[in-house]
């Protein structure tokens, strides 16, 4: 599916959010929808009530529509005997969703089918889905339970897919059983996993959105942060070592990433030596994308990165290779550490060991207390390669982690699942 070549629709999300509260869960999957669709061209509007506080909160490019009325709600769930008020407020539910609705080509809505508390809402939708064309988008966040016996108008309403309408659970574990809850196939249940995206979830500095968007860092396989000083990179901390073995990893057929947050590059001498690391790396076969340093993204970043960034990055880091010559106390490396990432250390430097412990993988790479020549320096940079492969293929832990972050982003949801169901019905 080409997604430039797509007509771009509409997109109503509707909710009766009051507020963008990062401690309820669903604002997350909200959010991200809400990004995804802006990103890719479509028009997104976000219902929400009359009361709603964090307009500022709401992605860039969002249209916020505050109209969905507000009720002391009632949970229908144990199928208690109807308020006569219900009949009021879904006749105003359905007039305030019929008058604002009538631009947009699908809705997504979460919950409103399942929840007893949106009752009114959910015969409102009903209705409407009756007398429009508009195609809706109906998130189920908990397991559905079956329709009980005798169950009458209007708590039939929540369990009946209501017309031109899709059912979209979060695994395919219980597609069937979604069905049987809404009294429809499972052809018209779709799945569309929750997202967790680190520029969401970490609320990260715009240079690292930035990194990620621009070079595709989340869909890396083995990514490492190297935060050193450009007058020391080479001779120092080796930078041409840990180029080897990324190289050796790329010919292994893993997509890499090594982001040198380099400090002190302002001057004409560093950025030459930059431009020779440069031309090394592309002669053993890294690419842009795959070597990157943090200095050539803006001026502003050539004296350094904020902490933060550095922090965010090794979060975002699976790998660490460290054959830097001499250390005392090697703050990035307790820094690699803490950010779980698998540890590759210079054993011909003493401290290392001290630090690293038995919790490391360790080569000789020489030091100023130790020199060392290889026999074959291109096998053993490949052994190193394998060796490092072999300790991912055991890692759950940092195999869960790539899970997360290759297939779970909001771009590769949208993408994969929610781009194909926008699209399914055809042209609107």
């Amino acid at each position: 599916m080409e997604k430039d070549s797509l007509k771009k629709y509409k997109v109503g999300i509707l909710t009766t959010l009051y507020e963008a509260n990062t401690a309820y869960s669903l604002w997350s999957v909200i959010e991200s929808q809400m990004v995804s669709l802006v990103k890719n061209g479509y028009e997104a509007v976000f219902f929400v009530h009359d009361n709603f506080k964090d307009d500022d909160k709401v992605p860039q490019g969002v249209e916020i529509r505050k109209v969905v009325p507000r009720f002391l709600l009632t949970d229908y769930s144990d199928f208690r005997e109807i308020d006569p008020k219900l009949e009021q407020e879904a006749q105003k539910s359905y007039e305030a969703l019929k008058e604002h609705t009538k631009d947009l080509d699908i809705i997504i809505e979460h919950d409103f089918l399942l929840q007893g508390w949106f009752m009114p809402y959910c015969m409102a939708i009903h209705r409407l889905a009756e007398e429009t064309n508009i195609k809706w988008l109906h998130w189920i966040h908990s397991v559905p339970r079956l329709m009980p016996a005798n169950c009458k108008y209007p708590h039939n309403l929540r369990f009946k897919l209501p017309k031109n309408s899709k059912l979209v659970y979060l695994n395919n574990q219980n597609v069937i059983e979604a069905a049987e809850a809404y009294q429809t196939f499972p052809k018209n249940v779709r799945v569309v996993y929750n997202p967790v995206d680190p520029r969401l979830y970490w609320n990260v500095h715009p240079l690292v959105k930035k990194l990620i968007d621009q070079y595709g860092l989340l869909d890396k396989d083995l990514i490492q942060v190297y935060p050193l000083s450009t007058t020391r990179m080479v001779s120092g901390k080796q930078i041409k070592i840990a180029i080897d073995i990324f190289s050796k990893l790329k010919e292994l057929g893993q997509k890499v990433s090594l982001v040198v947050a380099n400090a002190h590059a302002n001057d004409k001498r560093e950025k030459q030596v930059i431009g020779e690391v440069l031309s090394y790396a592309s002669q053993k076969g890294l690419s842009v994308g795959e070597i990157i340093f943090t200095s050539l993204e803006g001026s502003e970043y050539e004296l350094g990165v904020p902490r933060e960034v550095i922090a965010q990055l090794f979060m975002l880091s699976n790998l660490f290779i460290f054959p830097s010559v001499s250390e005392n106390g090697p703050l990035i490396l307790y820094e690699a550490m803490l950010s779980k990432c698998l540890l590759v250390l210079n054993s011909s430097v003493p401290c290392m060991r001290e630090f690293g412990q038995e919790n490391a993988l360790y080569f000789k790479f020489g030091s100023i207390w130790e020199n060392v020549e290889y026999d074959d320096k291109e096998k053993f940079m490949m052994d190193v390669a394998k060796i490092i492969m072999s300790e991912f293929s055991i890692n759950k832990a940092l195999k869960g982690q790539n899970f997360i972050k290759q297939k779970l982003n909001y771009d590769k949801v949208f993408e994969s699942q929610i781009l194909p169901l926008l699209h399914e019905y055809g042209d609107l």
